[in-house]
């Protein structure tokens, strides 16, 4: 009967349409029951209670005495071990993690009279079943450990992980980190909220939301040994908030960090590089409420929460555009600091978020909960740096259900829902369905309304932006459907099988609105006049405005089973990942430069009377389209555990893991989709002399723009499709992982571990021009002109970079890169204390190589490609007022620790977190090359070999709980961040033939004192 009903599973895998990500909210408690001779005993109940429980759970002891309970809440539990003429155990105290096979072992003794003996049921540190490199963070260290408090800055305190920023005391919280791990792209991460899969396909490896720190129960961060409930090789992260139980309890919290509290970190030699105020704290405010409890107990809870967080911080070179602080922002260094700071402009985020929760036992084995976040946001000036003054900048807010059309983004935020049922067949079977929707809706508008018709300006030296910037429109809702079921299979091949398979079906679209303000963008580049650099007109930018809709649809199936054998357990899956995406159609207005008359120019680039009118980007409506590829890929995992000497304690374990890419929307379907965002670039002069473009001052007559969009055929501006195709060979990127690792328990509280791990990445898609290679180019030196290498040091030699021989097609193929491959290996030590004797500490030191390499017939063009090859992958990161950042370290040190004081119950606690410098690439840009070759940055030296200064920053913490009443506990604390108050530069402006060559553009948050309060019950 057992084995038809696993060829049962097996058949309904393998017809199955879908699966999930690793999606995980739950843990497992498991074991094994004995004599004092050490025979197993079957037959023994297993009786499980919690405060997370509405009804207890029970399992008989099976043939070789094992037991499970799989898929259990976070939270702690009492095991019960109860048998006719043996002792009654009770184990209290036992806690579920994220993610973690709680082993729970017992030997029961022979009693002529009923006694039940309870005993503290600590869980062992060492995981006997997993092979995955995972972090977990309790709501004991989420609370005590020094944090600006949001998740960002917890996979910061994680293993193996690298940040583009660092959170001080919250001054990045609100904006969302980019993170990179083993060398996995950005675009492969994979959010996950109380079991949904939550990440943002379009922003793909984003988070949809931001969050109510408080709202947490545990967090759960892996980046490798993954097993099949994970597709991609990036970072998981698994979140799970709060429950309600069958006792009323709840928290509240307020925080305040004011500039008041805030060190100066920025010296004379730092200003005069650029880091003219550094990136201080103004105000931020972080409060809130928790709080659940039974509806009926033993039958229903509900949970709730509401958090506020306001952040206002001042971020270097932006400044208030008053006559007064004009004189400071053209000579701050007359000024001091603290003068400086007066004159920054906000940089303003508002986060409101909202969540409840709910549970319902509608029968002994079955179970239904609901989920809500509500989560909105609201930014007055993203983007803002020394770069992009206020009026460049963009407001955003969240929006709910939007009706698209004139001020529908006013009101409303995003919400996500989730609707679960969880059925217990028998004490070997369980099964849970789910639904989810999640909406991600926002909109990025102009700082001022008038601004959407202002043309907006660029000074291609400097990268300084001027006068406007654009609107873009977002709706991405995402519905998903997941099925999974664990199944115990005992006395199978000599051992036992925890089988676990799953289902997942998620439909996501992504409707994009966007307009670059007076559909232009004023060109300007610096040339010498009367002595000095001055900007002056240079090239003329045409847009058109873009409106696109593209569909995406994951069908994923994935089957494991985890058997087991004396000291050995081999973990052994499979998934299937079917991805495809569509384009609908949809309508976009021309160009306003349409048809107007352009100039005739003489060689010199004086007037010579009127030309043709301007034939490009025509309004176009497009029908739609079908990617017509779809990638299907399989992918096992396996992995193996061994117990050395059979006590749990010292475990040899190695895994392999095949992983594929995640395909975001319109990866595929954009290559046919005539309306996303075009552009057209040709010389411009201005006759005027006004600084905006118009249409006679457009030069067209050259054979082809200096530049124009990826698709649009600027030989035929009225084409209704892309000059894009897609290989329908095309398959998905690929990963193979392999980890070593041996981990060892000394005590019962202190474990260590130490591993070695191997990838490479391979099978990226690229974009060729048809009928083009490398044989088109032909090597050019350039020597930037003095005058354009005005700063002391610049790097401003000879370079060598390819430019075309003649003019290319416009059409292009989607198809895999042949030949580039990347690798990673590392070497990864991990220490955790759990708490105990009154001290808890995690530590993690790891060390990596990341090379990246081009052979013969990898690229196309070129230039760079002798200083990309063998050098380091290294992602560069911007956006959040953060620019220049490119994410690799060749090692990283992380620790954490907390101390109750014997004396007055004074708890101590700390952050230390280091790491060697991110790479500096500095460059030197050409000037625009023939045939639409646009402008290059050339490397001046192999990519990741010149670094920025090594990082490293310590945080504190203390705080002192006091009981009000019977219930109720209030927690003064006081947390410092960047207690030795570091200045560590985060960003240079790395381009040499520039004003601003190796300036600092964004330099580490100085000390600061965050001062706060949190009451629980």
């Amino acid at each position: 009967m057992k084995t038809r009903l696993l060829v049962l599973l097996t058949v309904l895998a393998l017809v199955g349409s879908v699966g999930a990500a690793i999606a995980q909210d739950t843990g497992s408690i498991y074991g094994k029951v004995t004599d004092a001779s050490g025979a197993t005993m079957p037959g023994v109940t297993v009786t499980l209670t919690g405060t997370v429980l509405l009804q207890p759970q029970t399992a008989i002891t099976t043939e070789t005495g094992t037991f499970q309970f799989p898929r259990l809440a976070i939270g702690l539990y009492t095991v019960k071990f109860d048998l006719a003429g043996f002792k009654t155990i009770v184990k209290q105290g036992v806690r579920v993690e994220i993610g973690l096979n709680a082993q729970v072992n017992e030997t029961l003794a022979i009693s002529t009279v009923q006694e039940t003996v309870t005993v503290s049921g600590e869980v062992p540190l060492v995981d006997l079943k997993d092979t995955s490199k995972t972090s977990r963070f309790t709501q004991e260290s989420l609370q005590s450990i020094p944090s600006a408090r949001d998740p960002w800055v917890i996979l910061e305190q994680s293993a193996g992980i690298v940040m583009d920023r660092q959170n001080i005391g919250g001054n990045a919280s609100g904006q969302q980190s980019n993170f990179v791990a083993r060398g996995a792209s950005t675009t492969q991460q994979k959010w996950n909220l109380d079991g949904v899969d939550i990440t943002d396909m379009s922003a793909t490896g984003g988070s949809p939301v931001y969050y109510d720190f408080d709202a947490f129960e545990e967090m759960q961060i892996s980046t490798g040994g993954a097993d099949v409930t994970m597709q991609t090789p990036g970072v998981g992260i698994n979140l799970v908030t709060k429950s309600g139980t069958d006792k009323f309890r709840g928290s509240g919290r307020y925080y305040v960090t004011s500039q008041r509290f805030e060190s100066v970190n920025i010296t004379d030699a730092l200003r005069t590089q650029g880091a003219t105020s550094g990136n201080p704290i103004q105000d931020i405010r972080d409060y809130g409420i928790e709080v659940g409890g039974p509806i009926k107990k033993g039958r229903a809870w509900i949970w709730a929460s509401y958090g506020v967080q306001n952040v206002k911080v001042g971020v270097n070179g932006f400044y208030q555009p008053s006559t007064a602080c004009a004189a400071v922002k053209a000579a701050p260094l007359t000024f001091k600091i603290k003068e400086v700071w007066d004159c920054l402009n906000t940089d303003l985020t508002e986060l409101k978020t909202f969540n409840t929760k709910a549970a319902f036992q509608i029968t002994r084995n079955n179970q239904f909960s609901f989920f809500m976040n509500a989560a909105g946001k609201i930014r007055n000036a993203r983007g803002a740096d020394d770069l992009h003054p206020i009026e460049t900048t963009s407001r955003q807010m969240g929006v709910d259900n939007p009706a698209l059309g004139s001020g529908w983004w006013k009101t409303g935020v995003p919400k996500t829902y989730k609707w679960s049922d969880r059925q217990i067949f028998s004490d070997r079977f369980m099964m849970e369905i789910q639904y989810a929707h999640v909406g991600n809706n926002f909109v990025l508008d102009f700082h001022e309304p008038d601004l959407s018709d202002v043309q907006p300006s660029l000074d291609t030296t400097t990268s300084m932006n001027g006068r406007s910037s654009s609107r873009s429109i977002y709706v991405r809702p995402t519905d998903s459907i997941d099925v999974t079921g664990n199944y115990f299979l005992t006395s199978f091949l000599g051992g036992d099988n925890a089988i676990k398979f799953g289902f997942k079906y998620r439909n996501d679209i992504a409707h994009s609105e966007g307009h670059t303000g007076g559909n232009a963008i004023a060109r300007f580049h610096d040339v010498l006049v009367n002595g000095s650099l001055t900007p002056v007109a240079y090239e003329g930018q045409i847009t058109r405005d873009s409106v696109t809709e593209y569909g995406l649809h994951n069908r994923s199936f994935y089957l494991s089973d985890g058997y087991t054998r004396r000291k050995l357990t081999v973990n052994v899956g499979f998934r299937y990942d079917y991805q495809t995406d569509f384009a609908n159609g949809s309508t976009v207005p021309g160009s306003p430069f349409y048809g107007k008359t352009t100039g005739l120019f003489n060689a010199d680039g004086t007037y010579a009377g009127p030309g043709a009118t301007f034939p490009q980007l025509p309004s176009v409506t497009f029908a739609g389209a079908q990617a017509g590829v779809a990638y299907k890929t399989w992918s096992p995992r396996v992995g193996l555990t061994y117990d050395l000497l059979g006590s749990g304690r010292s475990v040899v374990k190695a895994s392999f893991a095949h992983y594929v890419g995640q395909l975001g929307t319109g990866s595929l379907s954009g290559t046919y989709n005539p309306v996303s965002s075009a552009y057209v670039r040709y010389p411009w002069h201005d006759l005027n002399g006004d600084g905006f473009i118009q249409a006679n001052e457009i030069d067209i007559s050259a054979a082809a723009p200096l530049a124009s969009s990826s698709g649009y055929n600027y030989l035929n501006p009225a084409q209704l499709t892309t000059t894009g195709k897609i290989d329908p060979n095309l398959t998905d990127e690929k990963t193979n992982e392999f980890i070593a690792s041996f981990d060892q328990q000394i005590g019962n509280q202190f474990a260590v571990s130490a591993s070695y791990i191997y990838r490479k990445y391979t099978n990226f898609s690229w974009s060729p021009l048809d009928n083009w290679s490398s044989a088109n180019y032909v090597a050019a030196q350039y020597t930037p002109p003095a005058a354009n290498c005005p700063v002391a040091g610049a790097l401003c030699n000879q370079i060598t970079y390819y430019q075309r021989t003649s003019q290319p097609g416009t059409a292009y193929t989607l198809t895999n890169q042949p030949g580039y491959y990347r690798t990673y290996s590392g070497l990864e030590v991990s220490v955790r204390k759990r708490m105990s004797n009154r001290w808890m500490a995690n530590a993690s030191f790891s060390y990596s190589n990341t090379p990246q390499h081009y052979p013969a017939g990898s690229y196309q063009d070129p230039t760079n490609i002798a200083n990309l090859d063998g050098g380091q992958y290294a992602p560069q990161t911007s956006g959040s007022g953060l620019d220049n950042v490119f994410l690799n370290s060749a090692w990283l040190l992380r620790a954490s620790g907390s101390y109750t004081l014997p004396l007055g119950e004074v708890n101590i606690a700390g952050f230390y977190n280091a790491r060697g410098g991110y790479p500096f690439p500095q460059t030197v840009q050409t000037p625009t090359r023939p045939f639409s070759g646009g402008q290059a940055d050339v490397y001046v030296f192999q990519y990741g070999s010149a670094r920025l200064p090594n990082y490293q920053a310590m945080d504190f913490r203390v705080d002192r709980p006091f009981t009000v009443g019977h219930h109720v506990k209030m927690s003064p604390s006081v947390d410092i961040f960047n207690l030795f108050n570091t200045a560590t530069v985060q960003s240079r402006r790395t381009r040499q033939n520039s004003t601003i060559a190796n300036n600092i553009s964004s330099i580490v948050a100085p000390r600061v004192a965050r001062f706060g309060v949190r009451v629980t019950w």
